[in-house]
């Protein structure tokens, strides 16, 4: 039997509470999040579809509306109405879906969203206990506000480049949307937290201001500490250990098919590395580190030399890439290091740890005839389970529904808004 669009979810935490998300793609991702979770999340899009539509890479290579793997993954288990938010009637349509919802996503530009009817002061006058979520560049203050930001920007300015790449080649983006994708978690959490504070503060809704920078910025762990401590900045340490600010020994080793993390020179270097020496000297590979005179100096806390740092570093390289990592992993498990494998992506849909805890879910797309591998829960509920609730919409797949069950119009007036051009 061919799913419902999107699959119900009564069960979920979340389950009971409306969403219209308005976003780009610093948001929908959020949007989704509180699906999973069990909102009912409605994507209101223009007439003629969101733009995000637009962005591949597309199934089979074949461009058009619904078939973008990037509006599939961001989208995925929402219903879908158009609205033409330029448009008078069109923004008093959106109010009354406002007026029965809890939570608004958008995303435009500090200062445009008045002409929309999207801004905080009018959707609260619609609904007092409403939550605005708005996610933009810069935040909706500062001499920042008005610039203009795609992911690479908000990785560049958010600190994330800089940690990033080495001396050689300078910063690098991550190629996955690291500041869209932290926008949206971290705006999740901020809806989840306005949710709960309007139900111990009478009901009263209230604005959250996302900043990507910002999202960004408080993702960058311990870099802004060693700053504060050391007066170092972290830079881009290539295959190298950032330590404190200071370059490490050389952490990650290519193998015979791909690459291996081991910190601390494959663990060599440490008062812990007697097994991995001992491994290579089993081997005949070990180059004299398994002399009494090297097992002291590679345990003991004093730094080594450059040179010594130098060699430790070429017997480790030479032996691991001769192996295939897998085994070499295994191997230093079993030795009790923690080593691990640097996986691909097509090596993480195939990985047996996240096959066993049941990660990848597999979705049914009745419009294409087949179904898709879908990654699954970023969170396991012992009660209040995620669900992942099927493909993303078509543009308006789901006008008649949400406009007649929560508007109560019927076929004549949207025939009407539709040749007024507002649906």
């Amino acid at each position: 039997m061919t799913p419902p669009v999107p699959i119900p979810h009564p069960t979920g935490p979340l389950a009971g509470y409306r969403v219209l998300d308005l976003a780009d793609e610093k948001g929908q991702l959020c949007a989704r999040l509180l699906g999973e979770l069990g909102a009912d999340v409605i994507k209101v899009e223009p007439r003629d579809g969101d733009r995000t539509r637009e962005n591949g890479p597309f199934f089979r290579g074949e461009k058009g509306p619904d078939t973008s793997l990037y509006w599939w993954t961001m989208n995925a288990g929402k219903r879908s109405i158009t609205c033409e938010l330029k448009l008078e009637a069109g923004r008093a349509l959106l109010h009354q879906l406002v007026a029965q919802s809890d939570i608004v996503i958008e995303t435009n530009m500090p200062g445009t969203s008045a002409a929309l009817g999207l801004d905080y002061a009018t959707l609260e006058r619609v609904n007092p206990g409403i939550i605005l979520v708005s996610i933009t560049n810069f935040g909706q203050t500062g001499p920042y506000k008005d610039w203009l930001a795609t992911d690479i920007v908000g990785s560049a300015m958010g600190g994330q480049m800089h940690l990033s790449g080495d001396d050689e080649h300078g910063p690098v983006r991550t190629l996955a949307p690291q500041a869209y994708t932290q926008g949206s978690f971290q705006a999740a959490v901020g809806a989840m937290t306005a949710l709960y504070a309007r139900g111990v503060n009478n009901g009263a809704g209230q604005h959250v201001d996302v900043s990507m920078q910002e999202a960004m910025a408080n993702a960058m762990d311990n870099a802004q500490a060693t700053w504060d401590i050391r007066r170092v900045n972290l830079q881009g340490p290539g295959v190298r250990r950032n330590n404190r600010g200071d370059k490490g020994p050389q952490y990650l080793f290519e193998a015979a098919d791909g690459w291996v993390a081991c910190l601390q020179a494959g663990g060599l270097i440490g008062p812990q590395g007697g097994p991995i020496i001992d491994w290579l000297s089993e081997a005949g590979e070990a180059n004299g580190l398994d002399s009494p005179e090297w097992r002291e100096k590679l345990g003991a806390l004093v730094p080594l030399s450059p040179e010594d740092t130098a060699y430790v570093e070429q017997t480790m390289a030479a032996f691991a890439r001769t192996r295939p990592k897998l085994a070499l992993v295994e191997e230093a498990q079993r030795r009790q290091s923690g080593w691990a494998p640097v996986l691909s992506p097509r090596e993480i849909v195939d990985c047996e740890q996240l096959a066993a805890r049941d990660y990848w879910v597999r979705v049914q797309h009745d419009d294409l005839g087949e179904s898709f591998i879908y990654p699954g829960a970023p969170i396991i509920f012992g009660e209040t389970p995620w669900k992942q609730r099927g493909r993303a919409p078509h543009a308006g797949e789901h006008n008649e529904q949400v406009y007649g069950e929560l508007l109560g119009l019927d076929a004549a007036e949207l025939r009407r808004l539709k040749m007024r051009m507002v649906i």
